[in-house]
């Protein structure tokens, strides 16, 4: 398997680069937020994206984003196809 605990955003190759994770941290921390609103933080596929998330973003702002979805305040668990776009003024 391409992905390695040295490192492991090497496999997807819309973040080649080093230097700006991120675009990768919040797509990474979306996925993992997404599939815990569905399948609960405790699936396993969900612990593999938090991992993910923690490969390439900072620790504080994984921390935030937590709390935020510990409020219910987190944008970004709402799926595709259950837009709040509509409830914006």
């Amino acid at each position: 398997d391409a992905v390695t605990a040295n490192f492991p955003h090497m496999d997807d190759p819309r973040f080649m680069s080093l230097t700006n994770q991120m675009n990768n941290c919040l797509l990474r921390f979306t996925q993992f937020a997404r599939c815990a609103r569905e399948l609960g933080e405790e699936d396993t596929r969900c612990k593999y994206q938090y991992y993910r998330a923690q490969c390439c973003c900072p620790e504080s702002q994984l921390e935030d984003w937590m709390e935020h979805r510990a409020r219910g305040s987190c944008h970004m668990d709402v799926l595709p196809d259950r837009s709040t776009l509509h409830c914006r003024q």
